[in-house]
């Protein structure tokens, strides 16, 4: 078994009784995380180089490595993009004292087309020819300039080959509800929310997958943020933090439509607007892991 070792991004005081665990995606590193670290931070919540290969088994036996000998077990845990189909992977791996009683997957990759050439190649050009703070705060108008300044960190730090070998994980079917999602007689404890973007902007997991939950994981909640994009840890740290800390409980409020996981349990909310391929997707690569714990 190979032995990947990341580094790790921490906010708040290690001793805190409370920990939440969230990682980056693909072409992020672990600072992506500090709008929402930040704000967990406050409320109590405190606490990697590149080796190859990268796929679904490798990368999920380093975390739970990297958890074995954890003294106080994460609260929360919690990914955005390839980094919430770790954390589902993650998730099955730890014994049952370490399992989170919150288990938050925002935008994961689960069952999405494979890259095209196309779009395979214009990602790994993102690490080649990195754009300047300024291009990229002008396609990403919601964005703060921390943001654009992390984001040309993350890819001058990515190892691009984790671009190629995790596309062709998915091409392989690694990605896949039936292979990341944790079955209900192993999470009776923990509840299990999928937090997606607004699919009037764009998506990689669209409100019709309520239908697929509804059928295959009826135990697994179901939502997605108005107005957000992929990068909601960015456009919608309040939200995803709120999510993150209280779960559906007044998410509605926030801009939450929940299509699973109301109070009666069942689909409130069926609209569905078709979204765009989106080829800017992230994942839980080489640099940096995000640990609010982690």
């Amino acid at each position: 078994m190979p032995n990947l070792d990341f580094s790790i991004q921490s906010w708040g005081n290690p001793s805190s009784p409370k920990r939440a665990l969230l990682l980056h995606g693909l072409m992020g590193n672990g600072a992506v995380w500090f709008k929402v670290a930040e704000i967990l931070v406050a409320q109590g919540h405190g606490w990697a180089p590149h080796s190859r290969p990268y796929n679904v088994q490798t990368v999920t036996q380093h975390l739970a490595d990297h958890l074995r000998n954890q003294d106080i077990p994460y609260e929360v845990i919690g990914g955005v993009s390839f980094g919430s189909s770790f954390a589902a992977s993650l998730y099955t791996s730890l014994p049952e004292n370490q399992k989170p009683s919150r288990l938050v997957l925002a935008e994961p990759i689960l069952d999405y087309p494979p890259f095209t050439k196309e779009a395979l190649d214009g990602m790994i050009n993102f690490t080649k020819d990195i754009p300047s703070e300024e291009s990229i705060l002008k396609a990403n108008p919601s964005w703060i300039r921390a943001e654009a300044v992390l984001r040309r960190l993350s890819l001058s730090l990515i190892d691009p080959e984790v671009i190629v070998q995790l596309s062709d994980a998915m091409v392989k079917g690694e990605f896949s509800h039936s292979n990341l999602l944790p079955s209900q007689s192993a999470s009776t404890s923990t509840e299990i929310m999928i937090l997606g973007a607004d699919p009037s902007v764009k998506t990689v997991y669209p409100p019709e997958n309520s239908e697929r939950l509804k059928k295959e994981y009826p135990y697994v909640k179901f939502g997605w943020v108005k107005g957000a994009t992929h990068d909601m840890h960015k456009t919608d740290a309040g939200v995803l933090a709120k999510v993150i800390v209280e779960g559906f409980a007044g998410a509605e409020k926030a801009g939450v439509t929940v299509l699973r996981g109301s109070r009666h349990g069942h689909i409130v909310n069926e609209d569905y607007i078709d979204d765009e391929v989106i080829t800017d997707v992230f994942c839980p690569k080489a640099d940096q892991v995000t640990n609010t714990g982690l």
